[in-house]
């Protein structure tokens, strides 16, 4: 498995604030892998770290995205 490259980051009282979820995060990402044809559940995942949510995804993911 490749790397995990951090692709947003947010202060969780600011997604609190807009009404926004980890799990919402998640969904949106695992769509974006999905249309990459890559598998979701390998290549996002979504972590909170001491008040911040990451949003995670593999190197490849990432590599798509740049066009690369």
């Amino acid at each position: 498995m490749s790397e995990w490259v951090v692709a947003e980051n947010y202060p969780k009282e600011e997604l609190d604030k807009e009404g926004v979820t980890p799990e919402w995060l998640l969904g949106k990402w695992l769509d974006v892998a999905e249309d990459m044809a890559l598998i979701p559940e390998r290549n996002v995942r979504v972590e909170e770290r001491g008040g911040v949510v990451f949003v995670e995804v593999s190197e490849e993911l990432m590599n798509c995205m740049r066009g690369i």
